[in-house]
């Protein structure tokens, strides 16, 4: 076959393209061994890069990797294969997605894993820096580098895993929210699969992956109780504890269905950056603010109403003694995470006084009403004003209220 070939291979895949000028489509190519001539099959695109984006989807999904020498195997092939095969369906999937496509824009075309030495990776980290990343970012950029190339060994597909710079922390991303802030973002208009998560970050104090694996089965409303931990998922370092289930929170998971209590259109939420961005935005927030943000914020504010450095331990999933003997039944005692419970409580009661929209009990989707929006405002229950928690009001200067007292 005639044609323009490029250096992008993935093991016996390669991408080329006709140079007749009739058609400019990239192909997926391969060696026929039977007819020993290259075979070739449409990827249906004139973009170079969606062209290897489609190619790494088509041999994650079609062909199991084939253990090949470092010399022969390129750094970006590893990445879009580790992104494809794997790293595109977790929660910060865009952000992986992102790291690595800095690195690769930056590293030498066609960089074999056998090349990519200590050299080569302090030359990244010195552009990266000079290109005004802070050492957290870059440290993040080659953090999924690194499980790119050590997944990709670890299923066979190459001999070994290059060592890799160890690289500074740099200041913690700890951007902390105030109470105006976190009001600001709950007034905003969104889906409710979003307001549920915000409302179970909030709670919680959870990271955002146990948040979004939360399902209904978890809740204990008869002991009220969260368990944050899933049937037959191993506790891991970052340990998911048990909360007791907060008075804000309960009508909201008492009046979820059944299956995952963050859901749109019945099906679980496995990433929610984009709903985030879009609500982060409408608040006027920074871009620092992160889901992860309201955890870091919970924090906080646990440490500022000097809550027992033992309960924020435990509220937050921290090592805590005892927990593989007596403390696993700490949970049923009335008093568990006590006072973290009360002064996450009140940091909630401060937000729906300052909120426009009621937090203690669930929002009607006014959408799915025939009441004109300029009667239904907002999430609000269509004709009535007032603070929620069954207060009723005709005077719509109430409401904002005292949630809790």
């Amino acid at each position: 076959m005639a044609g323009k070939q490029d250096k992008f291979r993935i093991g016996a895949y390669f991408l080329a393209r006709r140079s007749d000028g009739k058609n400019d489509v990239w192909y997926r190519c391969w060696h026929d061994r039977r007819s020993r001539q290259v075979r070739r099959a449409s990827l249906g695109t004139t973009d170079l890069e969606e062209a290897k984006l489609r190619l790494a989807q088509w041999v994650a999904a079609n062909v199991r990797p084939a253990r090949r020498e470092a010399e022969e195997v390129t750094v970006a092939e590893l990445c879009l294969t580790y992104f494809e095969s794997y790293a595109k369906d977790l929660p910060s999937g865009g952000v992986i997605r992102r790291n690595l496509a800095i690195a690769l824009e930056r590293l030498p075309e066609g960089l074999a894993v056998a090349d990519f030495g200590l050299d080569v990776q302090q030359a990244l980290a010195r552009r990266l820096r000079a290109e005004g990343y802070h050492d957290g970012t870059v440290k993040r950029i080659f953090t999924d580098l690194r499980s790119a190339l050590r997944r990709a060994w670890k299923q066979g597909a190459i001999p070994y895993a290059p060592a890799f710079l160890q690289l500074s922390e740099g200041e913690p991303r700890e951007r902390i929210l105030s109470v105006e802030e976190i009001a600001q973002l709950w007034d905003q208009d969104m889906g409710q699969h979003l307001r549920m998560f915000l409302l179970l970050l909030l709670s919680t104090a959870a990271r955002p992956k146990a948040v979004l694996e939360l399902t209904r089965f978890q809740v204990d409303l008869r002991r009220g109780l969260i368990d944050l931990n899933p049937a037959g998922r191993r506790q891991t370092k970052k340990r998911r504890p048990v909360l007791p289930l907060l008075d804000c929170l309960r009508p909201w998971v008492d009046g979820a269905g059944e299956g995952h209590l963050v859901q749109y259109r019945g099906r679980p939420v496995k990433k929610i950056n984009a709903a985030w961005r879009n609500a982060r935005h409408a608040a006027g927030l920074d871009d620092d603010v992160v889901p992860y943000s309201i955890r870091h914020t919970i924090a906080s504010e646990m440490q500022a109403r000097a809550v027992p450095e033992l309960e924020i331990a435990g509220f937050l999933g921290h090592t805590m003694p005892n927990v593989r003997s007596t403390g696993r039944y700490v949970k049923f005692r009335p008093d568990h995470l006590r006072n973290a419970a009360a002064a996450v409580a009140a940091l909630i009661s401060e937000i729906g006084r300052v909120a426009a929209r009621p937090i203690s009990k669930p929002l009607t989707d006014v959408r799915a009403t025939s009441v004109p929006p300029a009667e239904a405002p907002g999430d609000q229950i269509p004709g009535i004003t007032g603070a929620g928690d069954e207060i009723r009001t005709h005077d719509p200067n109430l409401g904002k209220v005292v949630l809790y007292p």
